[in-house]
């Protein structure tokens, strides 16, 4: 009986896992199944927080290689970079214009109405400083005049250009038919774009280009219901001299 007790085989040590029960060699830090990490052995007396005299505890250094530890339960994660910032609560931008926060949903501020593709656009180069005032009266007396007293000749030609041509239209039409409606329409369209660059230009004097009107992506639909109304005023022509001559 005791040559049989001597030669069993030896007892080997198992650790359970606490959260899935599966079996692990003893001295495991990890579950071999569902990778959970076991609690630490309880420190001993050399590696134990030290106390100084005033009875702070000091605490070592985490060792190499350890995962960090988790977070603690509602506690607020911020990261900011530029105008975007990342907390919890999701992702949010400011706005360059009147510093409001809106979400990343909204495509506009929600105060001033400054685009969200204001912020993803390259900083222009540096322009002359100029007072305001004077860039909105220069721009009174020639439409674009007070953007290219900016430096923002692109702007200026284009402003330049459709001002003169509304302008030329209906002085044309005025002279043909008479003040009529579309002569009329003409006029106002022509003086409405007239304010409207002295405003632009002394917004873009002011450094709030959020604050201008007759932004650049709304140009070309401008130009092209200017087109469709000289059409239609070239169509009622017609049909005025068909019904004269008839």
């Amino acid at each position: 009986m005791s040559e049989q007790a001597t030669d069993a085989p030896p007892i080997i040590e198992e650790l359970r896992c606490p959260a899935c029960g599966g079996l692990n060699r003893a001295g495991a830090q990890w579950c071999g199944q569902c990778l959970e990490r076991f609690a630490p052995p309880a420190p001993s007396e050399v590696d134990a927080p030290r106390s100084d005299r005033t009875g702070v505890g000091v605490t070592r250094g985490a060792e190499p290689g350890a995962p960090p530890p988790p977070p603690v339960p509602g506690a607020t994660v911020t990261a900011s970079a530029g105008a975007f910032t990342v907390s919890s609560d999701g992702i949010t931008w400011t706005c360059e214009q009147c510093d409001t926060v809106n979400s990343l949903d909204g495509e506009v501020c929600s105060v001033c109405g400054t685009s969200f593709a204001e912020l993803l656009r390259p900083p222009e180069p540096d322009r002359p400083k100029r007072d305001p005032n004077t860039v909105a009266l220069v721009s009174l007396f020639f439409p674009g005049a007070g953007h290219g007293y900016l430096g923002l000749w692109g702007q200026a030609v284009a402003r330049g250009i459709v001002g003169l041509w509304v302008a030329a239209v209906t002085i044309i039409s005025g002279v043909q038919g008479g003040v009529g409606m579309m002569t009329a329409l003409f006029g106002v369209i022509a003086f409405a774009l007239w304010l409207i660059a002295a405003h632009d230009s002394y917004r873009e004097a002011c450094g709030a280009g959020g604050l201008v009107i007759l932004k650049q992506k709304y140009f070309l639909w401008v130009v092209l219901g200017i087109l469709m109304l000289m059409m239609a005023m070239l169509v009622m022509q017609g049909l005025q001299a068909s019904a004269a001559s008839g």
